[in-house]
């Protein structure tokens, strides 16, 4: 094992200030980003800032006291080193034209620095203007609901009682499981450490891998959702008492497993990265149970779109087509994910112990 020097911790702790600063300053002067996250409540920014401050003043200490492995192969090392081969003064045009080029692990710094803050700023958003600020308010509401549902089963039995409660708080509860998810996914962008155990090994630099991924977030989704439409906000009532609360069952019961697969990640949640395998349930099942789960989120929230009643014959193809070109989307995800998964040992063994990526026994 290497011995890490002062040298080499002083290197990576300013390199890293240097970046994650440039990162901050970028953040200030994006104007979606911004717009995003305007909100009178608090600010993901000053979030930031704090976090930032906090590492200005701590992290070198704390490097120097446990001498972390890590700063040996510190990507905003190479970035910084790659920053200044560009700049340096050179006569030679091919030089400089060859300056330019990236090397691959050059490739992996900046896909994983764009990943970790894309992201990170994309969770920390969602909690600070969405998610945090309403939780207070759903769980009064759940709390609420559930008084006057023992009150519907006094008047009308348990089963009618617990019919109600699902079809009064099912975008609650759907809300409170997306706080619990975002929250996983901020802290594990924000964070990577030896300890946690999602140190990235690797990630996929390949257009088409980063691509299928951004489709699904702001400010992307934006544009997907013009050229893909789907219905994936809140619950779009039906009619019919019994078909609307069979598809809110399913799609809780989807965004739970979704939940309970990302909650088995811990700290290893992420997109496009490969943070080591993990073997328990779900994914003792299928390899890919988030996206699994989020196909069917697709498919449940498509069905109150048909059964309204309200599309001729062109616009149920139109919504087929989309419905397609989503699961489409998320296929491309975990393929592209497992192009880069598969160079470990460890997942190629899993792969031979949980063979099927979304259905068991048929893909």
């Amino acid at each position: 094992m290497a011995e890490v020097t002062n040298k080499d911790i002083l290197k990576h702790y300013l390199s890293s200030v240097l970046v994650y600063g440039v990162v901050l300053l970028i953040l200030f002067i994006t104007p979606l980003f911004n717009q995003n996250i305007s909100n009178p409540w608090v600010s993901y920014l000053s979030f930031l800032i704090l976090y930032y401050i906090c590492y200005v003043i701590f992290a070198y200490p704390i490097y120097i006291k446990i001498r972390p492995q890590s700063v040996l192969y510190s990507r905003n090392v190479v970035i910084t080193e790659y920053f200044k081969r560009i700049f340096v003064k050179s006569d030679d045009t091919e030089q400089k034209l060859n300056n330019l080029n990236l090397k691959e692990e050059e490739k992996q710094a900046f896909t994983i620095l764009f990943i970790k803050t894309f992201f990170g700023v994309y969770s920390l958003s969602l909690l600070f203007n969405k998610f945090i600020p309403q939780m207070g308010y759903n769980i009064d509401f759940l709390n609420e609901m559930f008084s006057q549902s023992m009150q519907y089963i006094q008047a009308e039995g348990i089963l009618g009682g617990i019919i109600q409660y699902i079809d009064d708080t099912a975008d609650m509860w759907l809300s409170l499981m997306f706080t619990v998810t975002t929250f996983v996914f901020a802290f594990s962008y924000l964070t990577e450490a030896d300890f946690l155990k999602n140190r990235i090994k690797y990630a996929d630099t390949t257009p088409l891998g980063i691509l299928s991924c951004l489709m699904c977030f702001y400010p992307f989704i934006m544009i997907t959702e013009k050229l893909i439409p789907v219905q994936m906000q809140e619950l779009v009532p039906i009619d019919n008492l019994y078909l609307r609360i069979s598809i809110y069952i399913l799609v809780i019961l989807a965004n739970f497993i979704s939940m309970i697969a990302i909650l088995r990640l811990g700290t290893k949640s992420s997109n496009l990265t490969n943070r080591g395998v993990v073997t328990g349930f779900p994914y003792n099942i299928v390899r890919h149970p988030d996206y699994a789960m989020q196909i069917l989120y697709v498919i449940l929230t498509m069905i109150p779109l048909y059964a309204a009643g309200d599309l001729n014959f062109l616009g149920d193809i139109v919504l087929t087509i989309g419905m397609i070109c989503w699961i489409f989307v998320y296929v491309i995800r975990a393929v592209t994910e497992e192009r880069n998964l598969i160079k470990d040992d460890d997942y190629k063994a899993y792969c031979q112990k949980v063979k099927y990526r979304f259905i068991p026994k048929l893909y």
